[in-house]
């Protein structure tokens, strides 16, 4: 302190014992002072949005006893800042509730000797900072508890934005998320409840910014950039019908080490920044946070504070990103586990799950379990004719077709294997089964699949084994496999493009013509 002048803020009436403090602080030797006197109450808001200080002290009179409110106010105005109320009388029971509202010392004029004013004042500045540095580690780590609440990208921005916007009580944040130089992306915006925005002025704003200035003065910063004064742009710059000026506002670039990321369909670049490192950060987006009422000073401790929560934030769209990637790789494995990789519906081993869990629940609920068992005719010849990556095609478009065919969420269409396919028909009868068979014979013959050397056909057809059962909790669930391959079985032997429906046969060609 003693090679830096001490900026005191000194709220003190005239006729407050003829400036009594003001004297006092005259006759300290000891401190280099700045001092910045007001007198009236109203003014010390002014003061602080215009400079900072090291510390105030308030020169209080018997008659400014209902203005000791006032204290709290230039607490949230300033937390940082350390306060000394000087007084006339020792009031005990006074001074108790100003420290606990956090009022550093109180002192009692005549027994205030300049080298006590000044360990007064060296004191509180070293407590404040203390308490200070306490208090922005339990807010930190408050702030850091809401936003990692979740590992959703969108929640974890816009829980940001409204923290930020609550802390420096700013009447809007925006967080920008940056598709290129020309478009940014508004993806999140916290507004205060008592302000209303034109939403489309707002974003003119920002847009009125030069935005390749602005990446350029991004991109050679990994620091805050703040500014304090009114916003010099003109109305007809900004293209505002009803004017409205920027008064104050603070942008801050948010620099990720992997920027490139897929978020719900979305894939979302990383302006291109002047790196030659891939494993340099990389500019992702930026967070505005800005005043329409009053310009304001943006201390050094909020730009520390919110560049230390911005790291943070960092790792949580860090991790969010992560756990998207993992999402999307779970969706992929989980793909690979149920789905056949040549036709793209269920493999044989989903068939399985599928047809024991539906087995015991309708055995449970005492209902109609249908399950119908397909082979392509003549397959083997089909692929000699037409070599094996026609025939992959021909599977891919059959199961199309029976794919298409089903209309119910519960129903199943599996490749059981080769050229052979399984319908899984939950809670339908006999007859329902049979008509979806029907409908698969008519949709595959309107397909007309060439099939030159087919016995039964010029086309590709199907043989069918078509069976429904109440299942049985007591018996297995390949009870109805056997069931269904003993009748697809049978209409192969009866001369193929058949459907065998339990006892009886009936024609396909006959039946459809």
């Amino acid at each position: 302190m003693k090679n830096k002048a001490l900026k005191i803020l000194l709220v003190e009436k005239q006729s407050a014992g003829d400036a009594w403090v003001k004297k006092k602080l005259g006759d300290c030797k000891e401190l280099k002072i700045q001092l910045q006197s007001v007198s009236q109450l109203q003014d010390v808001n002014d003061a602080l949005c215009q400079d900072s200080y090291d510390i105030l002290l308030f020169n209080h009179t018997q008659e400014q006893s209902q203005d000791l409110d006032k204290i709290e106010l230039w607490q949230q105005k300033a937390p940082q800042l350390p306060i000394i109320v000087v007084a006339a009388e020792n009031n005990s029971e006074l001074a108790v509730r100003l420290m606990r509202q956090g009022v550093q010392d109180y002192l009692v004029r005549e027994e205030l000797a300049p080298n006590i004013l000044v360990r007064a004042i060296q004191f509180a500045i070293a407590r404040q900072r203390q308490q200070f540095k306490l208090w922005q580690q339990a807010l930190m780590k408050k702030m850091l508890d809401r936003i990692r609440n979740s590992i959703d990208l969108e929640a974890v921005l816009k829980t940001t934005a409204t923290v930020i916007r609550r802390f420096f009580g700013s009447d809007q944040v925006l967080i920008y998320r940056s598709k290129s130089p020309e478009l940014p992306e508004t993806t999140v915006v916290s507004q205060s409840a008592n302000v209303k925005f034109d939403r489309q002025a707002i974003e003119q704003f920002i847009g009125a910014v030069n935005y390749s200035s602005l990446h350029a003065i991004l991109s050679s910063s990994t620091s805050v950039q703040a500014v304090e004064d009114t916003f010099s742009c003109s109305m007809k710059e900004l293209q505002v019908i009803e004017p409205q000026l920027v008064r104050s506002y603070l942008i801050l670039p948010i620099w990720l080490s992997n920027p490139d990321y897929v978020y719900d369909n979305l894939t979302v670049s990383a302006i291109s920044s002047p790196v030659n490192s891939k494993s340099e950060p990389r500019l992702w987006g930026m967070l505005v946070a800005y005043n329409t009422d009053e310009p304001r000073l943006w201390q050094s401790w909020e730009i520390a504070f919110l560049q230390r929560l911005t790291t943070q934030v960092t790792i949580a769209i860090e991790q969010s990103q992560l756990c998207c990637k993992l999402q999307i790789a779970n969706q992929k494995l989980q793909k690979l586990a149920i789905l056949d990789g040549l036709t793209g519906i269920a493999n044989r081993r989903y068939f399985d799950l599928v047809l024991d869990k539906e087995w015991q629940r309708l055995a449970r609920e005492k209902q109609d379990f249908s399950l119908i068992l397909c082979d392509i005719d003549y397959f083997k010849v089909y692929n000699d004719t037409y070599g094996h990556q026609q025939g992959d095609r021909c599977l891919q478009k059959v199961a199309q077709i029976l794919q298409q065919s089903t209309r119910r969420p519960a129903d199943l269409v599996a490749r059981y294997g080769g050229e052979e396919f399984a319908i899984i028909l939950p809670n339908t009868n006999a007859p329902g089964a049979l008509f979806l068979a029907h409908k698969i014979v008519r949709y595959l013959a309107g397909k007309k699949i060439p099939h030159k050397h087919s016995q039964v056909s010029n086309f590709v057809t199907l043989s069918m084994g078509v069976t429904t059962k109440i299942p049985d909790s007591k018996q297995p669930s390949s009870t109805i496999i056997e069931a269904a391959d003993s009748l697809l079985y049978k209409a192969k032997n009866a001369g193929r493009n058949q459907v065998a429906v339990d006892n009886w046969l009936i024609s396909s060609e006959d039946q459809y013509q």
